[in-house]
């Protein structure tokens, strides 16, 4: 997928998943050979980055035991992401085997114009879970935020890794890149180099580059209306592939999902048409809400703390972006794979999608009564619906939206003929 076709920028228009997902990507007329592949390439980057038989064994598993996480509970995570990647279950060992060979890739985590929520979100947690602990224990040669080297010994060693572990380290930029003033806005380290000029050099050698947070993927908040600095996301700046993982933050689930998946295969994951992996973004948060039953029936929130609210009600009236947006945080969820947004008790701020912050604001306010308009969906109340479902893609379960505007003209009808 070459760069043009998932950069976005303030002007971009709404772009759609590209819905040619397919869930048995690894499985061809012959699903020995791919296995064969798959397994090949493991023992390849075991003997690459494990001296010993006893190191492989012993890595991952004493890390868990640190953190009181139990094979048992790696191995029910395993499944879990075997599912979540939508792979079949025989590849669940392979999946384990990939995420202790994750821990020793070398990475190059680059922190640009951010508020370092996605750092936040993985190195935070009281009680981490799998995905998250393996971020934490990647080999992580250059990252501001934790690493001990100051200065140009800083500096030093992200050129190293450039140099000895051409193609092979991974690259993740966080934030987005000022461009204007020729990028001046944004200095970093003892030379005082532009974001620009180091994403450029770190991206060119990398072996996978991904973008993760809005900010890095599209802009997000430093990007909003008037842009003084005239940020961008990563994609826009560098003529690599991206892989974009949006949100605010991006679930640890989606990146160590992406990365596993790069592990197993050597490339990159199938993407949808700006950037983002299919496997995590394919689906709108909407279908999976556990308040679409309340969609359906016309059950909403219509104040903050009103009955509704305390009866968990659909929060689409109160601003919920999850019709607009492209996510799996209903199935992947975040603390600790225990909460969402809407299960929280607020609705979606479409934080995965680009241009969130001017296109979907404000937030907390009723879509119809807050204009917000996306090209190709008139997110008022009264018209939400079917034309929203034709135009997101194929597969959307529209009985859902045309439910609810059956019964709403029907009320509307009977109402009429009382007044008759």
């Amino acid at each position: 997928m070459d760069n043009d076709n998932h950069s976005c920028d303030n002007n971009c228009k709404e772009k759609k998943p590209a819905f040619k997902w397919d869930p048995l990507r690894f499985i061809s007329k012959n699903p020995d050979e791919v296995l064969k592949k798959v397994d090949k390439r493991l023992d390849k980057l075991e003997k690459e980055y494990f001296k010993n038989t006893k190191e492989k064994e012993n890595n991952l598993p004493n890390i868990f035991d640190i953190y009181g996480v139990s094979r048992r509970d790696f191995l029910k995570w395993s499944a879990f992401l075997t599912s979540t990647l939508m792979l079949p279950y025989i590849f669940k060992p392979r999946i384990a085997r990939a995420a202790n060979i994750l821990t020793r890739t070398p990475f190059i985590w680059l922190d640009m114009a951010d508020c370092m929520g996605n750092t936040e979100a993985f190195i935070r947690n009281a009680n981490p879970t799998p995905a998250e602990i393996i971020i934490n224990y990647v080999s992580v040669n250059y990252m501001e935020s934790i690493m001990a080297p100051a200065g140009y010994q800083a500096e030093a060693r992200r050129t190293e890794t450039i140099k000895k572990d051409k193609g092979k380290y991974i690259l993740v930029v966080e934030g987005a890149i000022p461009t204007g003033m020729d990028g001046k806005f944004l200095t970093i380290g003892a030379k005082g180099d532009t974001g620009i000029k180091i994403v450029k050099e770190t991206a060119k050698n990398a072996g996978i580059t991904i973008a993760i947070g809005n900010c890095a993927a599209y802009g997000g908040i430093p990007a909003a209306s008037p842009n003084p600095t005239n940020a961008v996301g990563l994609s826009s700046v560098t003529n690599r592939s991206v892989i974009n993982i949006p949100a605010c933050p991006a679930n640890p689930v989606n990146v160590v999902g992406t990365l596993v998946e790069y592990i197993l295969t050597g490339k990159a994951p199938q993407l949808d048409n700006i950037g983002r992996p299919l496997w995590a973004y394919s689906g709108r948060l909407h279908d999976n809400c556990y308040r679409r039953g309340h969609f359906e029936a016309g059950e909403y929130v219509r104040h903050w703390g009103d009955a509704g609210a305390k009866k968990e009600y659909c929060l689409y009236m109160m601003g919920c972006k999850g019709p607009f947006t492209w996510n799996n945080c209903t199935t992947a969820e975040y603390n600790q794979d225990t909460s969402f947004p809407m299960r929280a008790g607020h609705g979606c701020i479409g934080c995965s999608e680009p241009v969130f912050w001017d296109r979907m604001t404000p937030f907390e306010k009723p879509n119809a009564d807050a204009k917000i308009i996306i090209p190709g969906v008139e997110a008022t109340a009264d018209e939400f619906g079917v034309a929203l479902l034709g135009a997101a893609g194929v597969g959307i379960a529209a009985h859902a939206i045309y439910t609810g505007i059956k019964k709403k003209n029907e009320t509307k009808k009977s109402s009429s003929k009382k007044e008759d």
